[in-house]
């Protein structure tokens, strides 16, 4: 679930932009939870951690769009910010509070969805899920930021992280679920493979976190496309 904010003074705005997320929720069978504010002295003070792409005009009542930007960047330095804005000669200000893109009003579906496609693929590629590990000297939680890659031998996962090796008996497909809409994949049978992490591609081998893996023929065609998409949303 991605939850979305859009701050807009015109009420008339906020549905439409509502209404185009319901129709992409549709397209692409993820769920779009969208909070819509008419300032952002309304917004600000409802912002916690838990959002992931805040739409935002730019010539709002009061504070102005760029001002509130500021202010959320004081409190949040990732989230990603895309400006809705009839102002187009403004959002190129967007640099200062590293927005990731602008919508020219009035706002077309086609023009909104490329749009936001984009920043979507992006914010999946920035999540991460915490992941717990029963070990014979008690319970191990971790990131998946900080998981290299999982190999399966068996009916047990060995997880290789940037703490150490941790086992744990279950399938990598109940992983492979869990982790959907990660940035993980598969590169053989034996491996899922965190993309962010994969440092080199040498023919039939990648290098992830300092170990070389191999790569199957069947899944190798569809690991490098996911890579190169992977590679291109997020610099690594």
């Amino acid at each position: 679930m991605v939850k979305i904010a859009v701050v807009d003074d015109e009420e008339q705005e906020r549905k439409t932009l509502s209404q185009y997320f319901m129709e992409l929720q549709k397209e692409l069978g993820e769920e779009l939870k969208v909070q819509t504010y008419a300032s952002g002295e309304e917004f600000l003070p409802a912002y916690d951690e838990s959002f992931s792409l805040v739409c935002l005009d730019i010539d709002l009542d009061g504070m102005d769009g760029l001002d509130t930007a500021k202010r959320l960047r004081e409190m949040d330095n990732e989230v990603t910010i895309i400006f809705v804005t009839n102002m187009a000669q403004m959002a190129i200000r967007g640099y200062e509070v590293r927005a990731l893109d602008f919508v020219v009003k009035p706002v077309n579906y086609y023009s909104f969805a490329m749009k936001m496609k984009s920043a979507l693929s992006i914010i999946g590629n920035k999540k991460s899920r915490n992941i717990v590990v029963t070990t014979p000297y008690g319970i191990q939680k971790f990131s998946t930021d900080h998981l290299y890659y999982v190999e399966v031998e068996g009916h047990y996962l060995y997880y290789h992280t940037d703490e150490g090796e941790f086992k744990q008996k279950a399938s990598m497909k109940e992983l492979e679920d869990k982790l959907a809409g990660l940035s993980f994949k598969r590169c053989n049978n034996c491996y899922l493979v965190n993309l962010k992490y994969v440092d080199c591609v040498n023919k039939d081998d990648i290098k992830v976190g300092g170990q070389w893996l191999k790569i199957s023929r069947p899944r190798k065609k569809e690991f490098l496309q996911s890579l190169a998409n992977y590679m291109g949303g997020v610099s690594l």
